[in-house]
């Protein structure tokens, strides 16, 4: 695992801060995020940080049209720590889609994930947002929405996690989502484990799925 060579993708990837992870252990990062100013500033962030590294790279942000329309936005960052190694093609790859994630699976091919993981909204301060149906209180909706396309970017034998808080869906409600899309929840004693406290609102726990083979 550590010697790098699989795909991560983070589906509510935010500011990146899982795709830097992916990068830190040498595996290539996909993230998807419906908030333009999150992608904006992640592209910002890691063109800076390359900079400063004197790592070789390109990096951009280009639009992707569908019929003539805008219908989304790539930004990808292709990096080598070396000049020989860029040219080899001995490289790092990190692509943000500025969409919907119940819609990634029109921008990204069948299979491409090795890992998911996401962060699901609390529904405590923000609520999950769709372009269809506005902002949403309810994470199991959102869930719900994206988990098809989710488990279909997904290798076989691949496997997911996402936290999310406890208050607002239970483990067996957020389970029978995924078990519902084809996908095996772990659910030995190890796995329910990773329950925590954060907040008086928020107590995050973490569910892992695989899919089949």
């Amino acid at each position: 695992m550590l010697d790098g060579g699989l795909t991560v993708l983070d589906p509510l990837c935010g500011r990146g801060t899982t795709l830097n992870q992916a990068l830190m252990y040498g595996y290539d990062g996909i993230g998807v995020e419906l908030d333009g100013k999150d992608v904006d500033a992640y592209a910002a962030f890691l063109r800076t940080w390359l900079k400063r590294k004197r790592l070789k790279h390109s990096a951009e942000i280009t639009p992707v049209r569908r019929d003539r329309k805008l219908v989304a936005r790539r930004f990808e960052a292709v990096l080598a720590s070396t000049k020989d190694d860029y040219r080899a093609g001995d490289t790092q790859r990190v692509t943000v889609l500025h969409t919907d994630t119940t819609h990634a699976r029109d921008f990204l091919k069948t299979g491409c994930a090795d890992v998911i993981v996401a962060d699901a909204p609390y529904g405590v301060a923000h609520g999950s947002r769709t372009r269809e149906n506005g902002l949403s209180r309810r994470p199991l909706d959102l869930l719900a929405a994206a988990a098809p396309g989710w488990a279909a970017l997904l290798r076989p034998g691949g496997a997911l996690g996402i936290s999310w808080n406890t208050h607002v869906a239970s483990r067996e409600d957020a389970a029978k989502i995924f078990v519902d899309v084809g996908m095996q929840p772990i659910d030995t004693p190890t796995y329910r484990g990773f329950g925590h406290w954060v907040d008086q609102a928020i107590t995050r726990d973490i569910l892992v799925a695989r899919k089949p083979v």
